[in-house]
């Protein structure tokens, strides 16, 4: 049986560990795994295709736009959801061009996740 996976990328450790907690206790069957940038999200993603990502749009090096298009070009069917507690003005463009399946404002509780997490 194929769990689904969903790969969480925020250089905060306290979110991680928030996020990867609350999906694994509200939908234990889902296999959980966090990165702190986009070069380890990268290297997770390789060893393991993700169903789903949420990723911060403020990481250290690349930042959550230019993560999220290198993942379109090796997994084209990862659902990306982009996360920040400051929205970027022209982000929506952004990732409409990305096909993005949508935005979430930090802070946020982990059912307001559930659309994304159970969609697909």
């Amino acid at each position: 049986m194929h769990h689904k996976h969903v790969l969480i990328v925020d250089d905060n450790e306290d979110i991680l560990f928030f996020l990867e907690y609350g999906i694994k206790q509200t939908w234990p069957c889902y296999e959980v795994s966090t990165a702190t940038n986009g070069l380890l999200a990268l290297e997770r993603l390789q060893k393991r295709p993700a169903d789903l990502m949420l990723i911060d749009y403020r990481l250290p090096g690349m930042n959550g736009l230019e993560l999220a298009e290198t993942v379109r070009q090796i997994a084209p069917n990862t659902r990306i959801v982009m996360m920040s507690a400051n929205k970027p003005v022209d982000i929506e463009d952004k990732m409409a061009l990305l096909q993005l399946a949508g935005y979430i404002d930090k802070p946020f509780r982990v059912s307001e996740i559930q659309r994304f997490v159970l969609a697909g």
